[in-house]
């Protein structure tokens, strides 16, 4: 074989064998043959098959692989027509594989004298690639379209500022078509002034690389705009090529923001300042400033909302807000900050004077009528206020010491309001404490007892005593019961007061009996006592437990409150003489109409008050009362004593006036028991048992005392 053949076959076995589709034709583009890969690519049975025939006359053998024979005569038409190679890409043919992508590339065949004699074409698979492509294509359409339905604005811009890309929103915010903004800058478009931020944060970003995030209001195409921008650069092959902002429209947000704090700064009811906005306007106050501070209470809101329903109620809380709004500077910060409670906080009404003066007016506008869904109010407040620096000097007790001076008004009812006053408030704080302190001490039973002796008029026997409550305070010392008393009667604690007393003063005169020390037991009760449905079997207790005989044991109630009592205490007082106690009217001639209720008191005694014996034979008409008293007791057989004698010429005189009894310092003071056990043996009389007159008769029904 001559090496011109040799090389032919070496050509035609290398294209017999390519994994490429290697055809060719007659310039009327009938086959002359192809490569093995086109057969077997195309299920073609062999290159005979194919050999003469056009792409039209194949096609009907392709029977539903729909061949392209238009464009594949068209490219081979080009490629003749022309003379050069022509490429059709992504031509779609049908292969035992399914539908691939080719790229056939059409080559004219010339003979040694250049002319055209045939084709040469070559398929190539380019289905990966052209899927690449597609996926891309289809890619960037995706993201084109995400682009452009963001709603934030996107502008892209190039190293010269200018405009390369944006999107649908950007647009519409600028009302500009797409063709009117691409290659221009942002100083084209926006104002000078904000096209200045952008442009300088564009230079940072240059200068950094460093993303930005800012916040800009400007009007654009008659609109206010008022957008969150966040800037980033672009950077391709480690190299900044432009920048990317993306701006989100936050008007509408900011306007919701300013809605939602409006909501949780304010009561959703009166519109007015919340508590938590007002404490926290109290708290940034300027303290070198001069400020006021008011709390004004609606009177028996409660009350009003039982007898009218909540929305009278709700009504009437804006009706008082807006009566304060009327009357307080404009730049006060105004608050309801409880549910009947109002809040003012002001730097225009700080003085003294100025806070009486504003006191004064809201009393005025809000303390009268008013009429409400045809409901005709009594409308009542009370305020307390307080100033800085004046009497309070620290800001952050402005609100606890407004509170102390409302307290104050609140107790007080014929006070509609209160200024702070340091030194009543630290009167007030030392009660509390001394409040806390009682509390203990009646719990713990750390109260004693005093006992004073009553004397037989005549004889000076020693008939009885009367328990005095007295408490040694661990700090104070001795506090009289002219102190606490009333602290434990205005704090609900005389109750357990009282019975700590009632049992000390039984179990004292049991340990005395057991000495031989025969005398009665006189304990005061509180009105407030009476109240208590138990006290009738605590003291049948008291005297079971400790043994006593029941006429040991007398107890005292001022004149006062038998006149106030009513039918449950007359009842009570009964029970107590059907036990055997005896009742003695202790006070007595400090109240009105006393003799006329005595003709109903099933009294055993009669206590003639100090304030009656400090006055004998220097005021005739306290002399004449006196005489009178006595003189009436005996007639109705109801033994009498005199309290606070401490002048013998005061005893004699109640002597000649026949008065039974004396208790006072002539005799001796309030003693402890060991003392008094000590002083009883001094002068211990041999007619030491006591004597009760019976009372004459009286109608027990007592129905009011």
């Amino acid at each position: 074989m001559g090496s011109k053949n040799y090389l032919n076959h070496i050509l035609i076995n290398a294209i017999q064998h390519l994994p490429i589709g290697i055809f060719w034709k007659d310039i009327h583009g009938q086959y002359l043959g192809c490569n093995k890969h086109c057969l077997s690519l195309f299920d073609l049975p062999s290159e005979q098959f194919i050999i003469g025939k056009t792409d039209a006359q194949l096609e009907p053998a392709f029977k539903e692989k729909q061949l392209p024979t238009e464009a594949l005569y068209q490219s081979d038409q080009e490629a003749l027509i022309h003379g050069r190679s022509v490429i059709a890409k992504a031509m779609t043919l049908e292969t035992i594989y399914g539908h691939q992508q080719f790229e056939i590339t059409k080559i004219p065949l010339k003979n040694r004298a250049g002319k055209t004699v045939g084709l040469l074409g070559i398929a190539i698979d380019v289905s990966s690639k052209f899927n690449s492509e597609q996926k891309l294509q289809e890619k960037t359409a995706l993201l084109n379209s995400i682009f452009d339905a963001l709603p934030d604005f996107v502008i892209y811009k190039d190293m010269e500022g200018r405009i390369v890309e944006c999107n649908r929103a950007a647009l519409k915010l600028a009302k500009k078509k797409k063709a009117d903004v691409i290659g221009k800058t942002i100083a084209e478009i926006l104002p000078a002034s904000t096209a200045k931020v952008a442009i300088d944060y564009d230079t940072q970003l240059k200068s950094n690389y460093k993303s930005a995030n800012y916040k800009m209001e400007f009007e654009l195409a008659g609109r206010q705009v008022y957008v969150d921008v966040h800037k980033h650069p672009v950077i391709q092959n480690n190299e900044l090529v432009g920048t990317v902002s993306i701006s989100r429209d936050i008007k509408e947000r900011r306007t919701t923001l300013e809605k939602i704090a409006t909501l949780t700064k304010h009561d959703q009811l009166t519109k007015l300042l919340n508590r938590p906005t007002f404490l926290q306007s109290l708290e940034d106050i300027d303290q070198d400033s001069h400020w006021g501070i008011l709390l004004i209470d609606i009177k028996k809101l409660g009350q009003l909302n039982s007898n009218y329903g909540t929305e009278i109620g709700d009504q009437v809380l804006i009706h008082v807000g807006e009566q304060i709004k009327k009357i307080v500077p404009e730049d006060a910060f105004l608050a309801r900050i409880q549910g009947d409670r109002f809040a003012i906080l002001t730097n225009k009404a700080s003085s003294p004077d100025q806070l009486n003066y504003l006191c004064n007016k809201l009393i005025d506008k809000l303390n009268r009528q008013i009429a409400i869904q045809g409901h005709v109010i009594d409308l009542a407040v009370c305020i307390g206020a307080a100033n800085y620096p004046n009497t309070v000097q620290d800001t952050n007790q402005l609100l606890t010491c407004s509170e102390q001076a409302l307290s104050r008004s609140r107790k007080h009812t014929e006070q509609y309001y209160t200024l702070f006053d340091p030194v009543l408030e630290a009167h007030a704080e030392a009660e509390k404490r001394l409040i806390v302190d009682l509390k203990h001490a009646i719990n713990n039973k750390a109260i004693d007892l005093y006992y004073q002796p009553v004397v037989d008029a005549n004889s000076k026997a020693v008939l009885g005593v009367e328990a005095l409550a007295r408490w040694h305070h661990p700090e104070q010392g001795l506090i009289m019961p002219i102190k606490f008393i009333e602290l434990a009667e205005k704090n609900n604690l005389i109750g357990q007061l009282g019975e700590v007393v009632l049992e000390k003063a039984c179990q004292q005169l049991a340990l005395w009996r057991a000495q031989g020390i025969d005398i009665f037991m006189a304990v005061n009760l509180s009105p407030i006592q009476f109240n208590d449905p138990q006290l009738i079997s605590k003291i049948k207790y008291y005297i079971d437990y400790y043994d006593i005989p029941a006429h040991r044991l007398e107890i005292e109630v001022t004149e006062s409150a038998l006149l106030e009592s009513n039918h449950t205490t007359g009842h009570m007082l009964e029970e107590l003489i059907n036990l055997g106690v005896r009742l003695a009217i202790d006070d007595f001639g400090t109240g009105y109409c006393s003799l006329s209720y005595l003709k109903n008191m099933p009294a055993h005694k009669l206590k003639i008050d100090k304030s009656f014996v400090d006055e004998l034979e220097l005021d005739k008409t306290t002399t004449a009362i006196t005489r009178s008293v006595i003189s009436l007791a005996r007639e109705l057989n109801i033994t009498v004593t005199a309290e606070g004698v401490e002048e013998e010429s005061q005893m004699k005189w109640l002597q000649a006036q026949q008065c039974d009894q004396f208790q006072g310092y002539l005799f001796s003071r309030p003693l402890p028991s060991d003392k008094f056990c000590l002083w009883y043996k001094q002068h211990h009389a041999t007619h030491n048992n006591i004597t009760y007159l019976q009372p004459a008769e009286t109608n027990m029904s007592l129905p009011v005392l």
